[in-house]
């Protein structure tokens, strides 16, 4: 029975340990979705700040123009935005439907109060104005511009812009899984929303079931959001698939180690069967220990001696404990493990308690009771707390006095905290790579695919696709090399640089105080900085032959720092102009992403972009060797 008590002992801590790894590999699993639904919901938000900027540049443009010029530029307009669905229409200062009257039904004619209001705070002030119209689904919305010549009525230009434009900005992030994105404004109303495979709707997973992932983005045009999610169903089935995987593998080894320890036992009583035979004339009995220690020639002494220096080899030290007097014993290596008692001493049980975590203190006692009481073997893996406050792992394996001494119990003590921590630290490395992996290879489509749209041709595109890539791997290396820990922001802004930059790396001179960064905010700055290099590279100082480029870094005060990109000798950067993809992806991941304010200004120099915040939102400081 004792063997089956040990194999229980061995086994069911084994399985419970496997089980919370197992539960922590599915929590990083949600996580990791969770922020991979963010990065997502900020590209689509960046794509379509960027369809809305350029269709309200064109639009502000018409209210303004001469009247017969104001006639051809607005056929033009209708004949290119009539195939996105987008209707146009002139009204006078009394909101009469001016042009073009054969295309405006009695739904367009008649205004409710929201859009006469807009429509009149949009002929006062000139400024655009924004009112919804129809259902969700069916309809869209009222962009109200206005604009005066001089000794001229005003002319007020109405664009009616349904709900399929709104949503064509965000068909490219869905057409890879079963996401959803939709647009919502400031009062909760949907605008538009499209779905990828499998999926149904923005708040609602395949089968119906709840959405498990959500995310959101806000947006620079009309204060709107855009939030993207994914089903649970898939999750749901791949954690259940492991649990069950889990419970067969656990099942066999369950059947496969009490299978060996009954072979064991049947083994060890044959033996003892056997000792008890008659013994041959001559032949000294195994069961004599006289015999048998001059057969051996061991002194009984040398190997006690033998077994106290095999243990202390193995950093295993010896206790004792008397629930009678309440007094545990325990030797030089018991004391070397604690850090705070004599060598070869005695002290009350629940004074050594004290060292014990508060959260292992319950399970230590009831392993005892239950070997003092029940004679089960104590197997017992505990915290304990050393003076200087390092906490370490402690191994507490006994059983009960076999001399019929009761309350007595004898065992051994060894240290596991490495154990612990190397097999911990294994299974959240290989679970890191496996979801980076993942994580890289849908953000590298989705810069694919925004790198595209902007590209000129297909020689174009390839060359900033690769660039891009190459600085997206260099932060990755450095994130993997540092062990998904930390990552030295100069050393950082010299890979990306030289990854882009390349010939010109040499132009930009990187200077600043050593930083810290997160393995999340080195990928998110190592994007910004690719952009910033390309950018100037392209259009900025490096794309001049006396230009350069510094970036510095400094800490205003103990809980802030300011970076700071300035290009010189370059060509001035129109800093109210639309903004492509790459600018795009600064502001949006430089605000979003790291959370810190960014400031653009030009100066007769060039650029100056400047990314300032707390600290705590990137990294830290390293600490001050002594």
């Amino acid at each position: 029975m004792r063997l089956y008590a040990l194999c229980l002992g061995i086994l069911v801590p084994s399985l419970s340990f496997a089980a919370y790894l197992l539960n922590q590999m599915h929590m990083r699993e949600l996580r990791d979705l969770h922020r991979f639904a963010q990065s997502r919901a900020l590209l689509a938000a960046s794509s379509f700040d960027d369809k809305m900027s350029s269709l309200l540049q064109t639009l502000k443009e018409l209210p303004g123009t001469p009247a017969t010029a104001t006639e051809n530029i607005y056929d033009h307009v209708r004949s290119e935005l009539d195939e996105t669905g987008i209707t146009l229409f002139t009204r006078a200062a009394n909101l009469d439907i001016l042009s073009p009257a054969s295309a405006a039904d009695a739904a367009v004619a008649s205004l409710d109060s929201p859009a006469r209001t807009a429509a009149a705070a949009a002929l006062s002030t000139l400024a655009p104005q924004i009112t919804p119209y129809g259902a969700a689904a069916d309809g869209g919305v009222n962009i109200w511009l206005a604009a005066a010549e001089k000794d001229e009525a005003p002319v007020l230009l109405q664009a009616q812009i349904p709900s399929s434009y709104l949503a064509s900005a965000l068909k490219n992030f869905v057409s890879d899984g079963p996401w959803a994105i939709a647009i919502v404004g400031s009062d909760g109303r949907v605008y538009a929303k499209v779905n990828g495979k499998l999926s149904r709707a923005p708040d609602a997973g395949i089968a119906g079931n709840p959405t498990l992932i959500d995310a959101v983005a806000d947006t620079s045009q009309f204060g709107w959001r855009i939030t993207a999610g994914v089903p649970a169903r898939p999750v749901e089935l791949h954690i259940r698939r492991n649990w069950m995987a889990f419970v067969a593998i656990s099942s066999l080894l369950a059947v496969a180690s009490f299978t060996g320890t009954t072979l064991l036992a049947r083994s060890l009583l044959e033996e003892e069967n056997l000792n008890k035979l008659p013994q041959v004339s001559g032949m000294p009995s195994p069961s004599d220990p006289h015999e048998e220690s001059k057969r051996l020639r061991v002194p009984r002494k040398t190997g006690e001696d033998r077994i106290r220096t095999a243990l202390a080899a193995g950093n295993v030290g010896v206790w004792q404990w008397d629930s009678k007097t309440g007094l545990v014993h325990w030797d030089a290596e018991i004391a070397r493990i604690f850090a705070s008692m004599a060598e070869n001493g005695d002290q009350i049980a629940r004074k050594l308690l004290r060292h014990v975590d508060p959260h292992d203190r319950k399970r230590l006692l009831k392993a005892v009771r239950q070997a003092v009481d029940q004679g089960k073997p104590l197997s017992v893996e505990i915290r304990i707390r050393r003076p200087d406050g390092e906490t370490r792992w402690i191994a507490v394996r006994g059983a009960s006095s076999e001399k019929g001494e009761h309350g007595l119990l004898s065992g051994v003590a060894y240290d596991v905290t490495n154990q612990k921590l190397s097999l911990t630290r294994t299974d959240a490395l290989l679970r890191e790579v496996s979801h980076r992996s993942k994580n890289l290879l849908a953000l590298i489509l989705a810069m694919a695919r925004l790198t595209a749209r902007d590209a000129i041709n297909v020689k174009s595109h390839l060359k900033d696709f690769t660039l891009r890539v190459a600085g997206l791997a260099a932060s990755q290396d450095l994130i993997v090399a540092s062990d998904w820990q930390s990552v030295d922001l100069g050393t950082l802004a010299a890979a990306e640089i030289g990854a882009v930059a390349r010939t010109d790396a040499d132009r930009i001179l990187v200077s600043g105080p050593p930083f810290s960064l997160t393995p999340e905010a080195a990928q998110t700055l190592g994007m910004v900085l690719t952009e910033l290099a390309l950018n100037a590279v392209q259009h900025g100082a490096l794309s001049s032959a006396t230009g350069e480029v510094r970036l510095s870094w400094e800490f205003p005060d103990e809980n802030s720092i300011s970076i700071c990109w300035r290009e010189i000798g370059g060509p001035p950067f129109p800093v109210d102009s639309p903004k492509g993809y790459g600018m795009a992806v600064v502001e949006r991941f430089s605000t979003q992403g790291l959370k810190l304010s960014v400031r653009s200004a030009t100066d007769p120099d060039g650029l100056r972009w400047t990314l300032t915040g707390p600290i705590a939102h990137i990294g830290g400081r390293p600490e001050k060797r002594a």
